[in-house]
């Protein structure tokens, strides 16, 4: 049982630690996209949160959304959700909108498209492609849960009590140093263990060499 339990802490550390980690990248690409008014992208993927209800209900305010770099816009198609630069009018804040209008050449040589919010009753200007910045793979209904929560007011609370968790024990014994009460018997007890456990192996082994060597005699 002993075991088990020390199994599963562990599983749940690992969990703690990757809703920390996810936290925590969310927060620092949110900083960064701010400071450069850009979407930091890895690997030419980025996640985006939807701010409006353009897009619902195909799209909900607060989703996350992955979107992966746009190599050739001119293979985009109408139905395809782009994120593009809003420009001047937006204050440089990234649009994700539905292609109503494929990639097409006007008069001028200039490739342009078009695209519109699903609520919203009118189109959006037509941009060039050179405005394009990324396409829609797939929503992340597992992060737009875990944001949600860490914006609502018990957020904060929920996010300490994982860090307490994840160093619960690091937390007792600096505890228990403190106050003068640290005994590390359980510690030298999972020492030992460790210990009997490899002299029992290596017992095994010798056992197993010599019915070997006797065999061979024989």
């Amino acid at each position: 049982m002993k075991k088990t339990g020390k199994i599963l802490k562990k599983i749940a550390s690992v969990f703690c630690w990757i809703i920390v980690i996810i936290l925590v990248g969310m927060v620092v690409l949110s900083f960064i996209s701010r400071i450069t008014h850009s979407t930091p992208s890895v690997f030419g993927y980025s996640f985006y949160r939807v701010s409006s209800g353009s897009m619902e209900p195909e799209l909900m305010v607060g989703d996350i959304i992955l979107d992966k770099k746009v190599e050739n816009p001119k293979e985009l198609k109408v139905g395809d959700i782009i994120t593009f630069d809003g420009g001047a009018e937006t204050n440089n804040i990234p649009i994700t909108h539905k292609i109503i209008k494929a990639p097409y050449e006007d008069i001028d040589g200039l490739w342009r498209l078009q695209t519109k919010g699903v609520a919203n009753d009118q189109a959006d200007a037509e941009i060039t492609l050179e405005k394009v910045q990324s396409v829609m793979i797939c929503t992340i209904p597992f992060l737009t849960q875990v944001y949600k929560v860490f914006l609502s007011p018990w957020g904060l609370i929920i996010f300490i009590v994982l860090i307490l968790f994840i160093f619960f024990d690091e937390i007792i014994n600096i505890i228990k140093i403190a106050s003068g009460s640290y005994d590390s018997t359980e510690e030298k007890e999972d020492i030992n263990d460790i210990i009997s456990r490899l002299q029992k192996d290596s017992a095994v082994s010798d056992e197993r060499s010599s019915s070997d060597n006797v065999d061979e005699q024989q």
